[in-house]
């Protein structure tokens, strides 16, 4: 998936190196310095306070939840009062009035693309069957291995819950190191992170960073899905190309980033045969991801079985890389649904990754 940090191990070309997990483990959990990208690139002045991360305390946590719950009381009352209503009318004046509230505060600007349309008829169904699965302080460290040799891990975790324009708010973190013996060669520290809207699971706001021995980059995206649109910053400081450039574009309804999607298909019913095409925002531009559930597989995660479903993704990247491909993934078939395996194929072998750590969260309701 084009900008998460799965894709740049995809694309990068690993040496072989070595070194204690434990040593290279407190190396890639030691805490970087927190950049927000809000205050890096030129935003509005609206966009930057909108999208700046706030502390939640338990208490104004607890008052979120009261508001949620209260809001979906008013909800439910009103659509019984509307069914009620619907039921004196007509047949044909009862269904015209359905289609309307199913609609209804969703129009299309009248400039909005027919392709984007389509993704949204084509993935509206399957986030009806979604169930949102997020496990607070939940850390998972995977080893990436290429051509056999470990040269790098990946951290993922579900940090605390954070407000952002006044919403609350999932985090999710994930941080790609290099082997520290590798850095003699090439080194690389990528930290990405993504904030998804708790009531509903969209995303907000997505930023990769990337400090590699040949080059920095900073990639910005922040989501407004009442006006259907992403903002996209992107900044490249490399010897003899640097780049930088600003999207503003339209974006489907029901929509995902490159690292949220890793944890919407937790959420999913991932029987065997599922079919799964849904939209994800790369770099300003969207595209659709394919995956199939091939079903469940016992495999073997750090020296032990386990039973997980095993999903093909279907991959199509936009912008400068032009690629596709497939790329399997394992999720374990347990209440917490996490990611313990995937493979790539690459020109020459594959990139393989492979769960060495887990730490299970709590769940949020």
């Amino acid at each position: 998936m084009n900008s998460t940090i799965l894709q740049y191990v995809l694309i990068s070309t690993l040496l072989t190196s070595c070194g204690g997990f434990e040593k290279d483990k407190n190396s890639l959990l030691n805490k970087p310095d927190h950049k927000d990208l809000v205050n890096s690139f030129e935003l509005s002045r609206d966009q930057a306070q909108h999208f700046q991360e706030q502390v939640v305390t338990p208490e104004s946590l607890k008052a979120a939840e009261e508001k949620t719950q209260e809001k979906s009381t008013k909800k439910s009352k009103k659509k019984k009062n509307a069914t009620i209503e619907a039921s004196k009318l007509s047949t044909e004046t009862a269904a015209a009035k359905s289609i309307q509230n199913t609609h209804a505060g969703f129009n299309y600007p009248a400039d909005y693309p027919q392709d984007l349309k389509d993704y949204d008829n084509v993935s509206k169904s399957i986030w009806e069957k979604f169930k949102p699965m997020f496990f607070q302080g939940e850390q998972s460290i995977m080893a990436i291995s290429y051509l056999g040799v470990t040269a790098g891990y990946i951290t993922i975790s579900s940090k605390n819950i954070v407000k952002i324009n006044d919403k609350m708010a999932f985090h999710y973190y994930a941080r790609f190191k290099s082997k520290e013996a590798y850095s003699y060669f090439y080194w690389l520290d990528d930290t990405i992170e993504t904030f998804i809207e708790k009531s509903d699971f969209l995303p907000m706001k997505y930023s990769l960073i990337q400090r590699e021995k040949k080059q920095n980059v900073d990639d910005l995206e922040l989501f407004d899905f009442k006006k259907l649109k992403t903002f996209h910053w992107y900044k490249r400081v490399k010897e003899g190309s640097n780049k930088e450039e600003k999207i503003e574009n339209y974006i489907p309804r029901f929509s995902q980033d490159s690292f949220s999607a890793l944890q919407f298909v937790r959420g999913l019913p991932l029987h065997k045969g599922d079919l799964y095409d849904f939209p994800v925002v790369t770099r300003g531009k969207p595209w659709l991801l394919k995956i199939e559930v091939m079903g469940e597989e016992t495999v073997s995660i750090n020296g032990n079985d386990m039973k997980t479903f095993r999903l093909k993704a279907e991959t199509h990247f936009p912008g400068v890389l032009q690629k596709s491909g497939d790329i399997n993934f394992w999720y374990s078939a347990d209440e917490y649904r996490n990611l313990v395996k995937f493979q790539a194929k690459v020109k020459i072998g594959s990139i393989n990754g492979e769960l060495v750590e887990f730490k299970p969260g709590v769940l949020v309701k």
